[in-house]
């Protein structure tokens, strides 16, 4: 399926579309051929997949990101959690899934206009950054960095703007080693639930797109943020997650 490459500063050669409990829709489909042609991809198509099955196809092709839909009806809850969870330990390339949330009309967007970042402040938390930045300017896109805790991390006299400026600050403090935080990039910081929170903000922000890293053990500093709470955002989610190991693959252009 041949596409006309636009001049992008993420690399992405090989696009594996794969559905969970189904086949994948129409909406879907055309969701994963609007990446393809962003970035002069080659794409290839699997049915209904398990997780090792999804892992054995990405050895053989290559494949830089894998698109997952998962909106099969009249599967249980507790069984799409556990089949998102299984993919989140094992498949080792980038994933854009698309959740039993996400709504066709939403699929028909064809810009991204709004990025969330999920981070806290561990520095696993930051490997999915530079897709979050390259996507953001791929598509003019604006990047929000979010974070929810459920008890208070900024101290006693932290609120309201202050709160921000404590998050951007520890945020900055994170990235001196590799460039410091995009220009132009927008705050969101609360206390609660951490699902709930992260899922709310991203849709009073209408967000186009949600991106977090979910790779490894969480850190004793920060139990449980990153870990398994992506799978519960990718299920609730109104938008596409993408969730992004270390290892970006960037145009030259973009170096």
């Amino acid at each position: 399926m041949p596409f006309v490459e636009e001049q992008t500063r993420l690399s992405i050669k090989n696009i594996l579309l794969a559905t969970v409990f189904t086949e994948p829709s129409e909406a879907i489909l055309s969701h994963a051929v609007g990446f393809a042609r962003r970035y002069g991809s080659k794409m290839s198509l699997t049915g209904a997949a398990s997780p090792a099955a999804i892992c054995e196809i990405i050895g053989k092709g290559h494949i830089d990101l894998v698109v997952i839909g998962t909106q099969a009806q009249n599967v249980r809850k507790s069984d799409l959690n556990v089949a998102v969870g299984k993919i989140l330990c094992i498949v080792p390339c980038p994933m854009l899934i698309i959740g039993p949330r996400v709504t066709a009309v939403e699929l028909a967007r064809e810009e991204l206009e709004q990025i969330v970042y999920v981070t806290d402040y561990t520095l696993s938390s930051l490997d999915g950054l530079p897709y979050a930045v390259a996507l953001s300017q791929d598509y003019g896109a604006r990047l929000r960095f979010v974070h929810v805790s459920e008890g208070p991390t900024m101290g006693p006299f932290h609120f309201g703007n202050s709160r921000i400026v404590a998050f951007r600050k520890r945020l900055e403090s994170l990235l001196d080693s590799v460039g410091g935080l995009p220009q132009e990039s927008e705050f969101a910081v609360q206390e609660g639930d951490r699902v709930d929170g992260l899922v709310t903000i991203a849709a009073n922000l209408h967000a186009s797109l949600i991106v977090m890293s979910a790779r490894g053990v969480p850190e004793r500093t920060a139990p449980c943020l990153m870990w398994p709470i992506a799978t519960q955002v990718v299920c609730r989610a109104h938008c596409p997650v993408l969730i992004a190991p270390g290892g970006l693959h960037l145009s030259k252009d973009a170096r």
